[in-house]
């Protein structure tokens, strides 16, 4: 099953690529433990980059490069370092924001959060195969939010 969560994400104001009008979207994101990072960051999919208005113009200082995905295949990749503000949302409380990175990969369905963001909601996976979650300074468990795809 997996675990999902609803995410708010807000771009950050940047040179280049985009209009500067506010956004802030929701959207629900997998908890991808097996996506290592060295910070912070979630693969976004191309449709909800539009949205935030990282796509199809790139904001300067983003990276193009690959990544290595499951199975061994490559994927391309648009990396823009601390572009977002992003929190988890849930019927009674929100996260502390977090800013990270975006990855935007083309053919991406879903938003995919890295461990480091993981760690910075301060998300405790109970069971990812019942999708059961809680957050690490409380004892109530929460249910995945059902899948959305962009």
């Amino acid at each position: 099953m997996g675990v999902r969560v609803k995410i708010r994400l807000k771009p950050l104001k940047r040179k280049g690529g985009g209009k500067d009008e506010e956004r802030e979207i929701e959207g629900v994101a997998l908890l991808n433990a097996g996506f290592e990072s060295e910070g912070p960051e979630a693969i976004i999919p191309t449709g909800l980059a539009e949205k935030l208005g990282l796509w199809p113009r790139l904001p300067e200082g983003t990276e193009v490069g690959t990544y290595e995905v499951a199975g061994g295949d490559k994927a391309r990749t648009y990396y823009i370092p601390d572009c977002l503000q992003t929190q988890v949302v849930t019927e009674d409380t929100t996260s502390s924001t977090v800013k990270i990175a975006a990855v935007i990969m083309e053919g991406e369905k879903e938003i995919l959060v890295s461990d480091k963001l993981i760690h910075a909601y301060k998300i405790v996976l109970e069971d990812a195969g019942e999708g059961i979650w809680r957050f690490r300074d409380e004892d109530k468990k929460r249910k995945s939010e059902k899948p959305a795809y962009w």
